[in-house]
């Protein structure tokens, strides 16, 4: 049975950065190729997540994951305005916190992103 970090590395994270990609690309304009950079993903990968072709348990999660989330969604969409500001570094912030509530966990990258996420601008 794999351990729950290697459930989220190979589940949570790409539905996590699914949910960024569509909401850089739908609600901030940003095209694919920028996103992708900034998410460290193909191109390829950001066209499947935008047009959802992609596996149907990576869709599964997703939904799951979007269920989970919405009483942390201000705070998520603030941290994907910042990264589509350019702020790069809310990325993993962001990524983390999806990752944390969707998971019901707080490991220690989350704790050091969010401190790093808490200091001012």
């Amino acid at each position: 049975m794999p351990s729950k970090y290697e459930t989220i590395s190979e589940e949570t994270v790409p539905a996590a950065k699914s949910i960024i990609a569509r909401a850089l690309v739908l609600k901030h304009n940003m095209n694919e190729t920028d996103v992708a950079k900034r998410l460290g993903v193909a191109q390829a990968a950001i066209s499947k997540y935008i047009t959802e072709k992609y596996s149907d348990s990576l869709k599964e999660k997703v939904e799951e994951i979007e269920g989970k989330i919405q009483g942390q969604r201000e705070l998520i969409d603030d941290y994907i305005k910042k990264i589509s500001e350019g702020k790069e570094e809310y990325v993993n912030v962001c990524i983390c916190t999806i990752c944390g509530v969707a998971n019901n966990i707080a490991c220690a990258f989350s704790h050091a992103y969010a401190k790093k996420a808490a200091e001012p601008d």
